[in-house]
């Protein structure tokens, strides 16, 4: 998804800083016991960071994506289509059918974080 040729070192972080921030979307959510690294918290900021229309985290991953010649309206326009039902594209060009089926699972949740970051706030 954001694999470039022959970038830069400076371009090389700024890529890895966004291609974490989507890794952080699939992670599942460490609990008491668990081995993720990830905490619902770290998640919920990556959900921001990648879909907010304004605010903070918005200028700043535009700001990021700026450096390295990408639209970072566009990017999070395609990240909430993701998250509303288009194909999120596995990390692997051909992945195994275990691979998939854990994709898979990891868009489920991913899109009920969503929904539920995104439901209407009773009054």
């Amino acid at each position: 998804m954001f694999a470039q040729d022959d970038q830069s070192p400076e371009a090389a972080l700024i890529t890895g800083i966004l291609m974490q921030a989507y890794r952080d979307l699939f992670i599942a959510i460490r609990e008491d016991g668990t081995l993720s690294f990830t905490t619902q918290s770290e998640q919920d900021q990556a959900i921001s960071f990648l879909t907010d229309q304004a605010g903070s985290l918005a200028r700043n991953r535009n700001a990021l994506c700026s450096l390295i010649g990408w639209d970072g309206d566009t990017l999070a326009s395609r990240i909430r289509a993701m998250m509303d039902g288009d194909d999120f594209p596995p990390s692997a060009p051909d992945p195994s059918p275990i691979a998939r089926k854990r994709h898979d699972k990891a868009v489920a949740r991913i899109r009920a974080r969503w929904r539920q970051l995104n439901a209407p706030r009773a009054a």
